[in-house]
């Protein structure tokens, strides 16, 4: 992992452990283990940060979802619902964060908001039953939460199961 990438993920659990109000870059420096300048070669000011911590996750997100695209119906639904479980498979909880907070920093809501045009576009023409498309994406923003605030493993377990079953449904036609 690169500086840069350790920075992000560091700010990320930072957000999510302190709130985006307590985020600087003296405080990442800390953090982090390194001197402010050395934050500031990879950022030029907090809002730079910001900026760079969404396109990091969305970029991830994105990568587990054209990672999950198959064949058959629904392709983009389910694979942003498989993505949605590998974001909690592979402990990134701290960029759901990232964008909860987003609606905290003008410039990351702006960028929340252009993607998630981007993927009403694409869940819009997934497929014919668009109640069932927005059931899972519901679904599986409420996951994010739920991980997010730390209901019971037992509760994220049953919630990736029924993430898991409504895809296969969609897979199946048993809509």
């Amino acid at each position: 992992m690169s500086k840069k990438q350790l920075l992000l993920q560091t700010a990320a659990q930072m957000i999510r452990e302190d709130g985006i109000s307590q985020l600087s870059l003296e405080r990442l420096a800390t953090k982090a283990g390194i001197t402010k300048a050395g934050v500031l070669y990879h950022f030029d000011n907090k809002a730079n940060l910001l900026r760079q911590m969404n396109e990091f996750a969305i970029e991830t997100f994105e990568k587990r979802i054209t990672a999950h695209l198959s064949d058959g119906p629904y392709p983009f639904t389910r694979a942003y619902a498989l993505a949605t479980l590998d974001d909690v498979d592979h402990g990134d909880m701290d960029l759901v964060a990232v964008f909860i907070s987003s609606q905290e920093d003008a410039t990351s809501e702006s960028i929340w908001s252009d993607v998630s045009i981007g993927w009403d576009e694409r869940f819009a023409v997934d497929g014919p039953d668009q109640d069932a498309i927005l059931k899972l994406r519901l679904l599986c923003d409420g996951f994010w939460f739920a991980v997010l605030y730390g209901y019971s493993e037992s509760f994220k377990d049953r919630a990736a199961t029924l993430i898991r079953e409504a895809c296969d449904e969609l897979l199946q036609g048993e809509l």
